[in-house]
């Protein structure tokens, strides 16, 4: 095997990033404000032949600085033009996936991949990686492009992440598709903010510049999913709970929790529901035979504290997460880094 294949070490650790500081802040020059999109892709081929590792395909791009997907010609005449790329996929391959991630990395309408725009991906090991586009679509299948399969390609200087990332990235990789856009679906673009502060971090330079969360509350920076796990952290560092790792698994639309616990001494059970903005009911949370705690950042109709119902105070929740940083998963740190530095 080639170990010029394998991915560098080191570099783009959680604890480097949190250390990160925003430097020169009060004299600041007017850096770059590129008008950006976060996708999502995997890197999955296996060669045109079907006998590459994919592993090593994955390493091939973190060592070239690209992204791509495959949908090539090897054995022919590159194509010389988007038109003739479409024109000739249109004709070999069947189906859609091929069109759907072309046009994310070719952009032949100004709906895909920009420069400037961010991206994450991620290696068979579960480490992520993101990077930001450098140049336009190419295509090219000699040498190792051609024998991996990845053919049509966007430059992209793409540095390593730590392992725990916020909920909404995570998802879409989930999806079988090879390229997606990552959606964010609350005001404060969580997501998209978490990915440029990130790319600012590991490239200790505030590239991009349009990240002021100066006066946020923390919890107003959280996905969803990191709410749950800050919730679910608190239950059981200050209430003596310990969550039912499979409670969470098992949750789908029909539940009104996002995961179950119990009690260390009583074995009572009790279910969270956590909302990022939703206004939550009290009354909604009677029919069980254990006690419901939830907590929304975007309050309550009623609060109430009793056997059955407890609604959390998101001051609590706020001192909590910062009082016990180090024991945070690392998105939830780099907010408060971030935050500090502010």
């Amino acid at each position: 095997m080639d170990n010029s294949l394998h991915p560098p070490q080191g570099g783009g650790e959680a604890e480097a990033l949190c250390t990160y500081r925003i430097a020169n802040m009060k004299n600041k020059v007017n850096l770059p404000r590129p008008e950006c999109t976060l996708w999502r892709i995997h890197i999955r081929p296996k060669g045109p032949n079907n006998d590459v590792k994919v592993r090593e395909s994955v390493a091939l791009c973190i060592r070239k600085q690209v992204i791509g997907i495959g949908w090539g010609f090897q054995g022919e005449t590159p194509p010389s033009s988007v038109k003739e790329f479409y024109r000739r996929a249109s004709a070999k391959f069947a189906g859609k996936g091929w069109k759907v991630a072309a046009n994310a990395i070719i952009n032949p309408d100004g709906r895909g991949m920009k420069v400037d725009d961010l991206v994450w991906m991620r290696d068979l090991d579960g480490n992520y990686y993101l990077g930001r586009i450098r140049g336009k679509w190419k295509y090219d299948h000699r040498g190792n492009f051609g024998k991996h399969d990845i053919v049509n390609m966007r430059s992209c200087n793409l540095k390593r992440v730590d392992k725990r990332i916020p909920g909404a990235i995570i998802n879409r990789f989930v999806s079988r598709q090879t390229v997606c856009r990552i959606h964010d679906h609350d005001a404060t673009k969580t997501a998209l903010t978490f990915s440029k502060l990130t790319y600012n971090a590991l490239n200790k330079k505030d590239y991009y510049a349009d990240t002021n969360i100066k006066g946020q509350s923390i919890l107003n920076l959280l996905s969803p999913e990191d709410l749950e796990d800050a919730i679910g952290l608190y239950l059981q560092h200050e209430r003596n709970y310990m969550l039912i790792p499979s409670s969470r698994s098992r949750r789908n639309d029909t539940l009104k929790y996002e995961y179950e616990l119990i009690e260390k001494h009583t074995g009572k059970r009790a279910f969270v529901q956590v909302k990022s903005n939703e206004l939550l009911n009290p009354d909604d949370y009677r029919d069980s035979d254990g006690k419901y705690y939830l907590f929304s950042a975007g309050g309550y109709k009623r609060e109430e504290k009793n056997s059955t119902v407890e609604t959390l105070q998101k001051r609590e929740i706020e001192d909590f997460i910062r009082k016990q940083k180090r024991k945070m998963p690392y998105n939830i740190r780099m907010w408060i880094e971030y935050l500090n530095n502010k």
